[in-house]
């Protein structure tokens, strides 16, 4: 009788010792699933200007992206980067709002007026660059609508580093590598244009 109750405990503490391995592991292994893009706040801003803003478009994507993985919703990213006049406030509110994150640092940006201001300040660069001459062009590229994400990325970057400290920040990806191209290119165009 005392050896089978042995057994039993013997039994229940090594199904005690796996359950426990296995979930430090799944919380591990959460603790390492990024939340949000987390990139430096030098790329978010250099990529925005040479790439005329089109990076923003990336960075409102995969962020969505990030959060439809997470989640797991039935939300497509890529349009809602293409469409991020539409999305934005949405983006910008769900990180404000998202509980794990806010469990770590509470933000202290303001979703809407971020949103309302880079809204604003992508129409104007756009009807900016529609403007007769090259110069509009060359102005609206430099139009600071980026500045209205900084404010997000540095706290998503805050979360992640009382998350995970030490974490590699994302890598340059494909995406990156195509906005950036793409606006080397427009660049060169301009100059030309400019020179002639």
């Amino acid at each position: 009788m005392s050896n089978e109750l042995d057994s039993i405990l013997e039994i229940n503490s090594t199904r005690k010792e796996e359950n426990s391995l296995q979930n430090y592991g799944n919380q591990k292994n959460e603790s390492q699933t990024p939340l949000f893009l987390y990139i430096p706040i030098s790329r978010l801003i250099l990529l925005s200007i040479l790439s005329f803003g089109i990076y923003q478009a990336y960075w409102i994507y995969k962020n969505w992206w990030f959060i439809n993985k997470r989640d797991k919703q039935k939300i497509q990213p890529f349009w809602r980067g293409i469409f991020g006049i539409l999305f934005c406030h949405s983006l910008l509110r769900r990180i404000h709002e998202d509980k794990e994150a806010c469990s770590i640092a509470t933000p202290t940006f303001s979703p809407n007026g971020l949103a309302t201001g880079w809204v604003i300040l992508m129409i104007f660069s756009n009807i900016l660059s529609r403007a007769s001459g090259i110069a509009g062009s060359i102005i609206a590229a430099f139009i600071p609508s980026y500045l209205c994400l900084v404010p997000v990325q540095n706290y998503i970057n805050t979360v992640k580093e009382k998350r995970n400290s030490g974490s590699q920040f994302y890598d340059w990806s494909f995406g990156h590598l195509v906005c950036l191209i793409i606006g080397i290119i427009i660049w060169f165009i301009f100059l030309i244009r400019l020179g002639s």
